[in-house]
């Protein structure tokens, strides 16, 4: 790494362009032509701006600009540098820019029909890191799972779930979760999805009143598409005790949840008003269902992991008899690996089963004796708590870039769990007016034209009116660099959106 101020000679012309766009080209330039080589350091942006007499936002916007691109790189209280390996990608992108707009257009659309659209972009992921994935542990657990085949397993047999799997189930739960069930109320799924079209089957199928499926406001937007096709929505609001008790309507009323975690707001549910929930439950006269989603509850980074909202031990059990407990592996395990679970009242489980039969297993069936393996060897426990800190420090690192890139812009509160950071726009900005569009989705837009996908908050509401405008970041998924890549082509985009102008 050099660390002598680079040499290159820069100009600033009136009517050459704008000024942050000629000190961009005379940078790159120079890295092709070998006049600034890898580990270079540039002036200051407040040195260049003074000696090219700009003002420093000018220069600063150059510097953002290539730092997202990935050509300059930014050291904390050292400066800015040429990142490695420079002069290939800017003569790569000289070439590209050189090519035809309507050609590159068109094999790139050829490109998202081929594969998954996500693959196009880069974003934020609230995934799973696969880099820490226990590969060792997994496959010492595929291969004992698999040494004598369970013949059901290999004749599609199971439709409930693997036995085992299941009984392991009943021990973590209570444990962790202090969820007491037996292993016939467990159905393993394909994950959320498949839960919602066994339950909407089971709940809605043949009704002659009208059932209602109540919605937390905001929720994951693709659980309103799954439940909207063909019900009749209506919405539940989060304040800081979570979810509020709505008014039940004439007929069925369905409700689904995230107690102990709400998505995206991250608000945890109060004792008073989990102890009304239960009591409503309980005293209804009118039919009441919850679907409870154990979102993001193994990861809790400040305090104990908070008691199941509902379905716990000490849940009175006219109340638990109105509960289905639904979880997930695939945000502790692997994404592709696609299994679930519901826990649901006894009184539901043959008619889940027989649901179930009809309509066919989603859930891989093959992979459920291997996780079950994981589990009884205690693999699954000392994967969760190596995690827990791994994640831990990832939302830290991302909480100090924002203090550092983003704070101009937004507001953010410290998650004490979960995957993701939920950040605000400042209540000044916020208001800023887009045509027709919230201000995250114009911001989104922007980002995409630069091949990076964000998660509008605001698109998280049924209801534009009660939006809240800012973006839901995943941290656990993403690696460090870039995560500050992400943060600095955002600052570029919104500098340049709210920057004054500077005659550049």
């Amino acid at each position: 790494m050099k660390y002598a101020i680079a040499s290159l000679r820069f100009s600033i012309e009136d009517g050459g362009g704008p000024y942050y766009q000629q000190l961009m080209d005379q940078i790159q330039q120079g890295i092709v032509s070998g006049e600034l080589t890898v580990g270079d350091k540039l002036p200051s942006s407040r040195l260049l701006a003074t000696s090219l007499g700009v003002s420093r936002s000018t220069t600063s916007r150059a510097y953002d600009q290539l730092i997202a691109e990935g050509i300059l790189v930014s050291e904390l209280k050292r400066g800015v540098f040429v990142a490695s390996q420079m002069a290939y990608r800017v003569e790569r992108k000289a070439a590209l820019n050189a090519a035809s707009i309507d050609a590159l257009s068109t094999q790139s659309s050829q490109k998202v029909s081929e594969s998954s659209p996500q693959s196009q972009y880069m974003g934020f992921d609230a995934g799973v890191d696969a880099e820490a994935f226990p590969s060792k542990e997994w496959a010492a657990s595929m291969r004992r799972s698999w040494l004598k085949p369970d013949y059901q397993v290999m004749q599609g047999g199971y439709l409930t779930g693997y036995p085992a799997l299941k009984t392991a189930l009943v021990d973590y739960l209570y444990r962790v979760r202090g969820l007491e069930c037996q292993a016939e109320q467990i159905l393993i799924t394909a994950g959320n999805r498949d839960v919602l079209q066994l339950l909407q089957h089971a709940l809605s199928s043949g009704k002659d009143k009208a059932v209602n499926w109540w919605l937390e406001e905001p929720t994951y937007p693709p659980i309103r598409q799954a439940v909207g096709q063909n019900s009749s929505m209506q919405s539940i609001k989060i304040d800081q005790e979570g979810p509020c008790l709505p008014e039940p309507i004439q007929g069925e009323n369905i409700a689904i949840l995230t107690p102990n975690r709400q998505y995206p707001l991250g608000v945890s549910i109060g004792s008073q008003r989990r102890q009304k929930w239960l009591q409503t439950l309980q005293e209804a006269s009118s039919p009441w269902w919850v679907i409870e989603d154990d979102y993001d509850n193994e990861f809790v980074y400040q305090g104990r992991m908070e008691v199941p909202f509902m379905q716990s031990a000490q849940a009175h059990e006219r109340s638990k008899n109105k509960v289905f407990f639904v979880g997930s592996f695939s945000k502790v395990l692997f994404r592709g690996l696609r299994l679930g679970f519901i826990v649901a009242p006894m009184a539901h489980v043959t008619l889940l089963a027989h649901i179930q039969s009809k309509i066919g297993m989603s859930a891989s069936l093959p992979m459920q004796p291997v996780v079950a393996d994981f589990l009884i060897q205690g693999n699954f426990n000392r994967h969760l708590n190596r995690m827990r800190r791994h994640y831990r420090l990832k939302r830290d690192m991302l909480l100090a870039y924002l203090s550092e890139y983003l704070s101009t812009w937004f507001e953010w509160k410290k998650p004490s769990g979960g995957m993701h950071v939920m950040i605000e726009f400042k209540a000044e900005l916020s208001r800023s007016q887009y045509g027709q569009q919230a201000l995250d989705c114009v911001v989104a837009e922007r980002l995409r034209q630069q091949a990076i996908r964000l998660s509008p908050l605001s698109l998280h509401y049924q209801h534009a009116v009660e939006a809240k405008v800012g973006f839901v970041l995943g941290f656990s998924g993403i690696d460090e660099s870039t995560m500050q890549h992400l943060l600095l082509t955002m600052r570029s985009v919104l500098t340049a959106m709210f920057a004054k102008t500077d005659g550049g």
